[in-house]
């Protein structure tokens, strides 16, 4: 994409992969699938993520469970909206809203 392309351009290190699921975007598919991108890369713990609507819950709910030094949200939403695509997804209700995930 665009964003990868850029990147390229200033010799900073991506992936930018098709994600499994892309219909439903269920959280049980994307978080380990994030995942194990982040384990290719030389610390997956020292990740950015850039997420796009449901891609940017799912790296909101990445960062619940695993270390990343940063995220990019765009068009991120905080509720499923009423949706039953979303609400299946199964990234809401969000944890951490107790303020549990403010260690990462």
């Amino acid at each position: 994409g665009k964003i990868e392309d850029e990147l390229t351009q200033r010799n900073i290190p991506s992936i930018c992969r098709d994600f499994p699921d892309p219909l439903h975007a269920r959280r049980d598919r994307w978080i380990p699938f994030i995942r194990s991108l982040a384990n290719e890369t030389r610390s997956a713990d020292d990740v950015i993520l850039i997420g796009h609507s449901s891609g940017a819950q799912a790296a909101l709910r990445y960062a619940e469970e695993y270390k990343a030094r940063g995220i990019v949200l765009v068009s991120a939403t905080y509720s499923d909206l009423g949706d039953p695509h979303e609400r299946a997804a199964g990234y809401y209700p969000q944890r951490g809203s107790d303020g549990s995930n403010k260690t990462n």
